[in-house]
């Protein structure tokens, strides 16, 4: 009987941590784009000179600052 029961508490448990799992992947890949958005911005800052280069930089800056955030506040509160 106890088996039973450890077996169907398993089968609840088991597609929660699928779906945290696959949650923080696909976190991992905004996060990938996220670095490469900031050196595109950063290449691109070099080619062409411009008054708002630093400000679209530091929304880049910004945004991979985000990203990592809600990546560690997922991988600690999810």
């Amino acid at each position: 009987m106890d088996d039973i029961i450890t077996i169907t508490a398993l089968l609840h448990f088991i597609p929660a941590v699928i779906l945290k799992i696959l949650t923080i992947m696909l976190i991992l890949v905004h996060n990938a784009f996220a670095v490469v958005v900031l050196r595109q911005t950063k290449l691109m800052s070099k080619i062409v000179e411009a008054n708002i280069s630093k400000i679209i930089y530091f929304i880049s800056l910004s945004h991979l600052f985000a990203s990592l955030a809600v990546l560690v506040w997922t991988i600690l509160f999810l």
